[in-house]
């Protein structure tokens, strides 16, 4: 791995970690109002920011629509449960729930790609097996409820199939979509965004976006940064070592801050749980 591509790496996982900051960083200033409104204004900043990237080149072809519709929904159900999950329960926890979607383009690669079962996946889903064991003990300070669980396996499943379209549709059109097929399906997300926000958070819109409406800009531009250079890196480092160094890091990243900016407390046994965890997603993609 060359220079360029470590210092491409890094800035994705501080990306990545700095989106979850934010969305709680936000939830603290807005007391909880403004999901929809947040989420609304981040997808269409990442949707601008790949208009931009594409030096407002757009190829389109209608059999690149129903991978686009199918991600966008996906999309949709990742950014917003994600955000509920933040606001539900812990930082730290959440993060790392929401990386286990990895286990399912895993699964998908295992059963329609013809993947190799290697004994590293069944060392990680033993490590992580343990690791929900442990996270979910019920002593100490952070307690996991049924609603942060209800809502990090909502936002774990879409990111998880969030994963496993992108590629896909890539690999069957030679990426000849790329960039149509993410400005459209940002886009569809943000329009259900805003109808959702219109009719459950109208009152809350001008409070929300005066409250923290760079806050949702800088979320875009984390989320845009990240897709931007996890394609160019893509090029150069095989998956098969980006994205554990990338998952693994980004939860070491949110897990500090959510422990000693925002004070978070977890037992013994749940912090061996976040080790566990951060070595089963690293076992999981060898």
């Amino acid at each position: 791995m060359d220079l360029l591509s470590s210092l491409f790496i890094v800035i994705i996982t501080v990306a990545m970690s700095a989106q979850n900051v934010i969305k709680k960083g936000y939830n603290k200033r807005s007391e909880g109002k403004g999901v929809f409104t947040f989420s609304g204004v981040t997808v269409l900043t990442a949707c601008i920011f790949f208009v931009v990237k594409s030096g407002f080149y757009l190829p389109f072809g209608f059999e690149m629509l129903p991978f686009a519709i199918g991600f966008a929904v996906c999309y949709f159900c990742a950014s917003v449960f994600n955000f509920l999950a933040i606001q539900a329960g812990p930082l730290s926890l959440t993060s790392l729930a929401v990386s286990y979607s990895l286990i399912i383009p895993t699964l998908y690669g295992l059963i329609f790609d013809g993947d190799e079962a290697g004994i590293w996946l069944f060392v990680g889903l033993g490590l992580l097996l343990v690791s929900l064991v442990l996270i979910n003990a019920k002593k100490g300070d952070t307690k996991i409820t049924l609603k942060w669980a209800v809502y990090a396996v909502l936002a774990l499943v879409g990111n998880g199939l969030c994963s496993t379209l992108q590629p896909l549709q890539s690999r069957i059109f030679g990426g000849e979509y790329d960039s149509t097929f993410m400005v459209v399906a940002l886009l569809s997300v943000f329009l259900g965004l805003a109808a959702f926000a219109y009719f459950h958070e109208r009152e809350e819109i001008l409070p929300s976006l005066k409250c923290g409406a760079h806050l949702m800009v800088l979320c875009g531009i984390a989320n845009g940064l990240v897709n931007l250079l996890v394609m160019v890196v893509s090029k150069t480092v095989d998956n098969s070592v980006m994205f554990p160094i990338i998952s693994a890091g980004g939860i070491v990243v949110t897990w500090i801050v959510s422990t000693f900016f925002y004070k978070e407390k977890l037992t013994l046994k749940q912090n061996v749980g976040m080790v566990l965890g951060v070595l089963a997603i690293v076992f999981l993609n060898i």
